[in-house]
């Protein structure tokens, strides 16, 4: 899938001004928790911290992914084997709630937050959350 360039630009500046608030990770973990309950015992004896960090660059690669080459290893691939069946085992179907929570947190973070803000970033996330998808069983 191709990702014009024109969504990337406008889906990495949203995230910087949404990096740019303190609280947004804070807010996109209550966010998911609040669409996908079943998510938040994964996260019992987490480091937040520490996750806000991880969140924050696995956010940055999936908003890289979509320029990078189709060869594997991709820049995705150790967060993707990191939440396959084999480590974490984060089902597929987890990433529909995870997607709406990250774009709740954007409309809330992000003061030039629009529609096509929100498809710009729909569209270039969406080859990375595939590709995390598709690695879950490998």
């Amino acid at each position: 899938m191709t990702v014009s360039p024109d969504d990337l630009v406008l889906a990495r500046a949203s995230y910087d001004r949404c990096c740019a608030a303190p609280d947004f990770f804070v807010c996109f973990y209550r966010n998911l928790f609040k669409l996908a309950p079943q998510t938040e015992p994964r996260f019992a004896n987490t480091d937040f911290t520490r996750q806000h960090k991880l969140l924050r660059h696995a956010l940055g690669l999936l908003l890289s992914f979509p320029t990078e080459p189709d060869t594997e290893p991709t820049i995705l691939r150790r967060v993707a084997d990191r939440h396959g069946r084999t480590d974490l085992d984060i089902p597929p179907e987890w990433y529909g709630a995870f997607v709406d929570a990250l774009l709740q947190t954007v409309t809330e973070h992000d003061g030039e937050y629009t529609d096509a803000v929100d498809a710009a970033w729909r569209r270039s996330i969406e080859p990375g959350i595939e590709y995390m998808k598709a690695r879950y069983e490998q």
